[in-house]
């Protein structure tokens, strides 16, 4: 290569360069007038316009340090705006993309929130209620010192008392359609998995009066005992000692 060939390529290489570089901080700059406009919104409280705007930063700066904030920012407009389908689906592809990135506590528990916000009476299906039972769970598993982990945990207490109450209700139903295998099936659910909640000394009631109805007497006492002895005067304890005199 001669010498005069040699100074042209190191030139055009100096104009790609520099060309990139005032690309590049262009980018930066519109991805920068992008957030500011969304932020504008957000304060007005339009609130699905700024989660849009948030949206487009990341579609068209992807590589930009405003990408992840922007989506963080998106999730929360939505949430304003309960559209929790389209917040969902961002934190969805966010965790995906970005699984160490300090922003996925926050992701998470929106995610959780998200499907807590939208938890049905029991005596309806709880597919809302099991999705944010797994997100919470899962945000205390990976981050349990985050302030985010901390509420997930006062709001799975109501969570767990809300799906023991849900399979109390339909095992009382089982009950009175002599269904009894669904309902022992529901009940002892409620003892194995939400033991801790208010619900669990009427689910061993419930337990005693099947057997004891069906004549499996000796469970049926065995049941109790076990009743007695951790909730000795709970009110369903004193009603199960009514069922038969001879428990003991």
């Amino acid at each position: 290569m001669t010498k005069t060939l040699k100074i042209i390529v190191l030139l055009v290489s100096i104009i790609c360069l520099e060309s990139c570089s005032k690309k590049k901080k262009e980018e930066i700059n519109s991805a920068e007038m992008s957030y500011t406009k969304a932020m504008e919104m957000l304060k007005k409280k339009n609130y699905n316009e700024a989660a849009e705007e948030f949206s487009k930063i990341d579609d068209e700066y992807p590589f930009s340090k405003w990408a992840s904030k922007a989506q963080t920012m998106a999730v929360y407009a939505y949430y304003k705006e309960e559209e929790y389908a389209k917040l969902i689906g961002i934190v969805d592809d966010f965790t995906r993309l970005n699984p160490a990135n300090e922003n996925v506590p926050y992701m998470t528990y929106m995610k959780g929130l998200s499907f807590y916000n939208q938890i049905p009476q029991i005596d309806r299906a709880q597919d809302d209620t099991q999705q944010s039972s797994y997100s919470f769970r899962e945000l205390i598993a990976r981050f349990p010192e985050t302030e985010y982990a901390i509420d997930a945990r006062k709001k799975l207490e109501f969570i767990d008392e809300h799906l023991a109450g849900t399979k109390m209700s339909i095992g009382r139903y089982q009950i009175n359609n002599k269904n009894f295998v669904g309902a022992i099936e529901n009940f002892t659910e409620v003892i194995n998995r939400y033991r801790l909640t208010s619900q669990t000394p009427e689910a061993y009631f419930r337990l005693i009066e099947i057997y004891y109805k069906i004549g499996v007497k000796e469970e049926s006492n065995k049941i109790f005992q076990h009743l007695k002895s951790i909730y000795p005067q709970n009110t369903w304890t004193k009603m199960a000692q009514k069922i038969d005199p001879n428990f003991i």
